[in-house]
């Protein structure tokens, strides 16, 4: 019974609308050289309001940077990651530390400690170089959180798993580094 009222609430609060076109905006810090992380780990902190999109956002994270020739290590890692879904309320978090006038996910604010807003439905991946703090890499996709249950909830819970891996893989498209075979 619990996992039913589970997979209902993730159904509401989880499933795209096939309305809704995914948006996909990455931003790279073009100052670093890629090429030379080795290792990754996880912020700490919560990745998403619900444990089950949680796992999927990190699998899906971690089988793209795994695919680059990453290898998750806790204790040294040369990047960490920090994610925030916001899927059923607005959200604060921090400007990049390459923030800009040209930078047009957040609106072009100048101060990189800025708090802004991200917006219910959006999905924010990023990668902080571990040596100065900097964030180097930002995928944000908006509106991929939007209430729509079909009535199944397995059904359901396929679907974002379906959507949650889709645009991982399309944010990391634009890594700098390309995936091997």
């Amino acid at each position: 019974m619990r996992s039913k009222i589970i997979l209902a609430g993730l159904a509401i609060l989880f499933v795209t609308s096939a309305i809704h076109a995914q948006k996909v905006k990455v931003d790279v810090d073009k100052s670093f050289n890629f090429s030379t992380f080795k290792t990754f780990a996880w912020s700490k902190g919560q990745v998403a309001p619900s444990p089950s999109t949680s796992q999927m956002l990190i699998a899906a994270v971690e089988r793209e940077l795994t695919s680059r020739g990453l290898v998750k290590n806790d204790e040294h890692p040369d990047l960490r990651i920090a994610v925030m879904a916001a899927p059923d309320m607005d959200l604060q978090g921090v400007g990049p530390s390459w923030n800009n006038t040209s930078y047009r996910s957040w609106g072009g604010y100048g101060n990189p400690a800025a708090l802004m807003n991200i917006g219910r439905g959006t999905l924010l991946i990023d990668l902080l170089e571990t040596k100065k703090e900097f964030s180097i890499w930002r995928g944000v996709s908006k509106d991929i959180f939007v209430a729509s249950p079909s009535g199944d909830p397995e059904k359901d819970l396929r679907h974002m798993q379906e959507l949650v891996d889709k645009t991982v893989r399309k944010m990391f498209q634009k890594y700098p580094v390309k995936a091997h075979g």
